[in-house]
């Protein structure tokens, strides 16, 4: 049996399906929702709806926002555990250019090397028009050459 985009979202929580499919819609869980505090009007049973009915939505705001402080899990009746969930969608989605660069700077370098950065990123800016801002950037560069390519 093949599995789904839903089967494989389910296993990289380390969880069953079934201890996800337990909600009761009682809604405790965005009520709680910190993101709801700063106004982005969140639901946490809309992202498990849309898993169920096999749409992996990678643009929901609690995919993009969630901050995993487990405030709904504590507080829902059946610990349904949405940041897990989150976790596995972004693990999958891997992240956009910019996530992609930052991370490999930091595999690479040990840091975040801004000229690594900024130039891999570079076809992205050219096209979208942002280069435009790269006199206001270069004051807050650092292009000095990194610690291991200066020893001997």
């Amino acid at each position: 049996m093949l599995k789904t985009e839903r089967d494989e979202i389910f296993e990289k929580t380390g969880q069953r399906r079934e201890d996800f499919s337990v909600c009761m819609g009682c809604k405790i869980c965005a009520s709680v929702c910190t993101l709801n505090d700063i106004g982005k009007n969140v639901n946490p049973q809309d992202l498990l709806l849309s898993i169920f009915l096999g749409h992996i939505p990678n643009d929901h705001s609690i995919v993009t926002y969630c901050t995993s402080c487990y405030r709904c899990v504590e507080s829902c009746p059946w610990r349904i555990k949405i940041p897990e969930i989150v976790r596995a969608i972004r693990e999958r989605s891997k992240g956009d250019l910019f996530t992609r660069t930052f991370k490999s700077s930091i595999a690479i370098f040990g840091r975040a090397y801004e000229p690594y950065i900024f130039f891999r990123i570079l076809p992205f800016l050219l096209k979208k028009g942002y280069l435009r801002y790269l006199p206001r950037w270069i004051r807050y560069m650092n292009f000095s050459f990194p610690p291991f390519l200066l020893r001997r």
